[in-house]
């Protein structure tokens, strides 16, 4: 039997008979192997069974044009909504071919000097908590700059922008960005930037590009330096947020010093190549508002944490201006409270003023309430009181005495003058008395020992006397 007729014959016994390549081959005595072989040779395939999908095909195939990244779940989801009744493997191996990723390919970015810069948030988790890392490069001259914080709100994302704007001298025309909550609010059926950042960008003079979802190689230089910087951070320990960018300020330092491989010259060494545009005379301030209600009692919440107002507020709306170290409640146009933020959990942050009224009404009260606000207020003031309650004092009364102090002066005052007393070791609360109250010296009229010379009289001589003189 020559070849053709037998791949002629094979073919009628798998498309006609419906035999499989075993049952060919046992028919015509061949091994499965030399069968496969015709088969192959022949470009005979197995007739594909029907599936009970057959009736959806059009319908998943426009899904997938719309969005490749489906997932064989979300399919199965889709199709019970249309009366689909199998199950999800049998999606799951329908759907395959359209889930095989596609290698696409890729043309290289240039830039031109200050024409782009790109922009990105990366996480990593630490000891001491999670850090984000705002990550900037300049495209054309590669220059790095970053820092982490403890949180990726906008606050730090504007102020990571300004501080970045300010190291490099000048500000490129375009900045280039994933699909960030900071920057785009959503993409279809048109991309809607944020309205603050557009704001920000508009002080700035600068466009805005959103990159394509899922096409991280249009950002690739910023991609690949936090890859870097993740490597870096890898194989090194930090104590905390400080020492986490003290270490990473100085390895990217080094960084742009190093010759980069497809430009020839360090990074640093190209920055004054860029064509950046002045910084403009006022920088923009780095908030973000959020809205609350003050709590009945007298207090907002923010970050999982309380910050009090005055006595007078409960149950009013309010608006919280969150910067990146501090944050103010305004109730109307009044700013009614300012604290340090905390970015720890389940605090109080409680300024003991705003207790006093509250205190007032209830003198039996009022000692241990005074002293729980001031050893609260700080870890500073609670250690010079644990210090002097050491060295004999009474610690309700020395924190009576700072809490009057702090109707002289600030809170920030206050604090500062007893982290200087904790370090020169002088805790007593005179000290701090006599530094910060104002010293009044009454004047005592000074009277001379010759009485006599209180009785002087003066002879007055006519003006055009002393025309001789001159």
């Amino acid at each position: 039997m020559d070849e053709e007729h037998l791949v002629n014959q094979v073919r009628h016994l798998q498309e006609v008979e419906g035999l499989s390549i075993r049952q060919v081959a046992d028919a015509l005595g061949l091994s499965r192997t030399k069968a496969t072989r015709l088969i192959r040779q022949g470009k005979i395939l197995r007739k594909p069974r029907k599936s009970i999908l057959d009736e959806y095909a059009r319908l998943i195939e426009d899904w997938y044009e719309a969005y490749p990244s489906l997932k064989a779940s979300q399919v199965h989801d889709r199709l019970q909504t249309y009366g689909f009744s199998g199950g999800y493997t049998t999606v799951k191996e329908y759907t395959r071919p359209f889930r095989r990723k596609k290698k696409r390919m890729y043309h290289e970015l240039t830039f031109l000097p200050g024409e782009e810069v790109q922009v990105d948030w990366m996480q990593r988790s630490f000891p001491f908590g999670t850090a984000y890392g705002f990550v900037l490069i300049l495209s054309y001259s590669r220059y790095l700059y970053c820092r982490f914080y403890p949180r990726q709100s906008m606050e730090f994302f504007l102020e990571g922008h300004i501080e970045a704007f300010r190291e490099t001298g000048g500000i490129p025309r375009r900045g280039r960005y994933d699909n960030l909550k900071s920057v785009v609010i959503k993409r279809r059926p048109e991309i809607i930037f944020n309205s603050q950042f557009l704001d920000f960008a508009r002080h700035y003079g600068f466009s805005l590009y959103a990159c394509t979802p899922g096409r991280a190689n249009e950002k690739g230089r910023v991609e690949r330096v936090i890859r870097d910087i993740g490597s870096f951070i890898s194989v090194n320990t930090f104590t905390d947020m400080d020492d986490l960018n003290r270490k990473v300020t100085l390895w990217r330092q080094e960084r742009n010093r190093t010759v980069h491989r497809s430009t020839g010259k360090a990074p640093l060494d190209l920055l004054p190549e860029e064509k950046l545009k002045a910084l403009p005379q006022i920088p923009y301030r780095a908030y973000r508002l959020k809205t609350a209600t003050v709590t009945p009692t007298g207090f907002v919440h923010f970050e999982t944490n309380r910050y009090s107002l005055p006595s007078g507020y409960s149950h009013q709306p309010c608006t919280l201006t969150v910067y990146p170290r501090c944050l103010e409640i305004v109730i109307g146009s009044r700013t009614v409270a300012a604290h340090q933020r905390s970015f720890l959990k389940n605090q109080t942050i409680e300024h003991p003023l705003h207790r006093e009224k509250l205190i007032s009404i209830t003198p039996h009260f009022k000692d241990q309430r005074i002293l729980q606000l001031m050893t609260r207020m700080d870890e500073a003031v609670a250690l010079f009181l644990r210090r002097a309650e050491a060295q004999g004092a009474d610690p309700v009364k020395d924190a009576y005495i700072l809490f009057k102090l702090l109707r002289i002066v600030s809170k920030a005052t206050l604090l500062s003058a007893i982290r200087q007393a904790n370090a020169l070791g002088t805790f007593q609360v005179s000290y701090l008395q006599n530094l910060l109250t104002p010293q009044t010296v009454k004047l005592q009229p000074v009277y001379p020992q010759n009485t006599q010379l209180l009785q002087i009289d003066y002879e007055r001589r006519e003006l055009a006397r002393y025309d001789d003189l001159i």
